[in-house]
């Protein structure tokens, strides 16, 4: 890393004497990501399918060690698919090699401004341990009242209701919802309001979004801020591509490692 151009505070994870480097392991990755001319892809298709992968970093401690050396803790792994009924297919994979988790979330959403949620869902989630909680099987719909019904192993739970106000969609499409506002920068310098519902389970009423910081290196990158009430804050950061690039949370890291335009 070069330590005369720090990075910018809302992904520079690397503090004290860390036994793995996180911004020599982010940059790698990134770097890797932009010098690959294959990943271009033809920006001038609206409606491609896409598969992409992020590496997960944690945000690490004094001492941390990974497994094999590593600093990397798993990847996810982003697919989605647009049908003649103007409807993206999202298929997500979050494995964490670390915690033996492995989450699969599969949604839908109808092709508007925010990527608001569409129909049914599902998160199907397995882990390592061997007692009753290594799987668990979510199912999502609304009823007719706009209500968001959730059916957790066979229990049934309401967790909110939609507002006609705000658009409700899913922190996974904000992928693709963020890089489509940005593009129009002036509607997020100054706050907008969504719903959302956080990894298809967790369901925040008012969270907000907008313009944090433009920076230069380690690439030229615009970053957005996402706030709101029982949603810990996360930044979002996108390239010359009008892809996310990097998306810092509080206790990890993604970084896009991969991107490739898939058959329809």
């Amino acid at each position: 890393m070069n330590e005369s151009k720090p990075l910018h505070w809302s992904f520079n994870h690397n503090y004290g004497a860390q036994r793995i480097d996180f911004a020599e392991t982010m940059l790698k990755t990134l770097n890797a990501y932009q010098s690959d001319t294959s990943n271009i892809g033809e920006r001038t298709k609206t409606k491609q399918n896409e598969r992409r992968v992020y590496q997960i970093l944690p945000n690490t401690w004094r001492g941390y060690k990974g497994r094999n050396d590593g600093l990397s803790i798993g990847k996810v792994v982003i697919k989605r698919k647009y049908d003649e009924n103007n409807i993206w297919n999202y298929n997500v994979q979050y494995k964490n090699t670390t915690s033996g988790e492995d989450i699969r979330f599969t949604f839908c959403c109808r092709d508007e401004h925010y990527l608001p949620l569409h129909d049914s869902w599902n998160v199907d989630v397995r882990n390592t341990s061997s007692d009753r909680y290594s799987t668990l099987s979510l199912n999502g719909s609304f009823t007719s009242q706009g209500k968001i019904q959730l059916s957790i192993n066979d229990t049934d739970i309401g967790v909110g209701t939609m507002e006609d106000s705000l658009p409700l969609t899913c922190n996974w499409a904000l992928l693709d919802v963020i890089p489509q506002l940005a593009k129009n920068r002036g509607s997020l310098d100054s706050k907008i309001a969504i719903s959302l519902l956080e990894d298809l389970e967790h369901f925040r009423h008012k969270c907000y979004l907008g313009f944090l910081d433009t920076i230069q290196y380690p690439i030229q990158l615009d970053g957005y801020f996402l706030y709101g009430n029982g949603l810990l804050p996360s930044y979002w950061w996108i390239d010359a591509n009008d892809r996310v690039a990097i998306v810092s949370a509080v206790f990890e890291t993604l970084v896009l490692k991969e991107y490739t335009v898939c058959p329809s």
